[in-house]
């Protein structure tokens, strides 16, 4: 059965993962899957135009947050879901998502497990190689699903963060009160790569300051 889920695939030179990604997502049999690419040129755009039952968009902005909420604009579905191009959804753990989702129609959207992977042909770092292989709880756009709602309750993600965006979200999510529901089921592999935005440490905990005066402010603005 087909799920009302808009499943979007940043990506920007990731043709080495991309396809076993849109595989992961298609076993799931979404109804729309976007891949949104911003200026690949090893290939990764002629993946995604030979996949079936995809749609390439070509990223007009600049940056993962830009480019996840330019997708999210575009999406016909009631239900949002992210993979990014070196990930794999595990099997069933979509559905899971959505099932826990209609079981608490007040929530915006459910969180399951993340597992850390190695990935051939990359290297992790000594951090990444720590984590991996142990679930981890999913505070990750790839192991969530979200109802359209929560990116007009919310907000989408801060495009003046660089690395900081998907955790800058979640403290919004969790501070609103709306989500996330926990599934206590692995529903995403994520590729460790010495190359990914997360692995800037200094450059994450200069965000991470930012994030933490938008909680305070926040919470300063709702008490009475």
């Amino acid at each position: 059965m087909t799920v009302p889920v808009t499943a979007i695939v940043p990506v920007r030179n990731g043709a080495s993962h991309l396809a076993k990604a849109l595989a992961s997502i298609a076993e799931a049999t979404v109804a729309e899957t976007i891949v949104i690419d911003g200026g690949s040129n090893d290939g990764s755009i002629e993946i995604a135009r030979g996949s079936r039952g995809v749609r390439l968009l070509h990223q007009r902005s600049r940056g993962l947050a830009a480019a996840r909420n330019e997708a999210i604009a575009a999406a016909t579905q009631p239900f949002i879901a992210f993979c990014d191009a070196d990930d794999r959804w595990e099997s069933a753990g979509l559905a899971s998502l959505h099932d826990a989702l209609a079981a608490a129609p007040d929530r915006l959207a459910a969180i399951g497990l993340v597992m850390p992977v190695a990935l051939h042909g990359d290297v992790a770092t000594d951090a990444q190689r720590d984590r991996i292989g142990t679930p981890l709880p999913g505070f990750t756009p790839g192991a969530m699903l979200a109802r359209r709602d929560a990116f007009e309750a919310i907000g989408g993600f801060d495009e003046s963060l660089e690395i900081g965006a998907d955790s800058d979200w979640f403290v919004r999510l969790v501070q609103s009160g709306l989500g996330p529901v926990r599934v206590d089921r692995l529903v995403l592999r994520k590729g460790m790569r010495s190359t990914s935005l997360s692995a800037d440490v200094e450059r994450y905990r200069c965000e991470w300051l930012r994030i933490a005066a938008g909680y305070l402010r926040r919470r300063r603005e709702s008490t009475p």
